[in-house]
């Protein structure tokens, strides 16, 4: 159910639209509302990939169904398809925030 309120577009517009996976986030989160479960098709990740490197972070798609992202920092972790999309979704949720409250994007990584 949306929340009801305001938001004066004028004073503070919102954040424009980088990347296909910023368009692709609400419908994923319905899908899974909707569905009761979480479940992500390469597609997905390949969007979320492509995200995350405004983050600091390269996914890369292994065998199966693992990605590993590595930070700008060097390190690693192997992940799912569904962590690799919730780790966009994060950093998709962060820049949100830190536009709102006006300071600078950091390195997420």
């Amino acid at each position: 159910m949306p929340a009801v309120g305001s938001h004066d577009v004028l004073s503070q517009p919102p954040r424009p639209v980088e990347s296909r996976f910023e368009l692709a986030a609400r419908r994923l989160i319905d899908t899974w509302l909707d569905q009761g479960t979480v479940r992500c098709s390469a597609e997905d990740v390949v969007l979320a990939a492509d995200f995350l490197k405004r983050c600091g972070l390269t996914a890369e798609i292994l065998p199966g169904l693992e990605v590993r992202l590595t930070s700008a920092r060097g390190r690693s972790r192997i992940t799912t398809r569904e962590g690799t999309v919730m780790a966009a979704l994060r950093c998709l949720v962060t820049l949100d925030a830190q536009h709102a409250s006006g300071s600078d994007v950091a390195n997420a990584a």
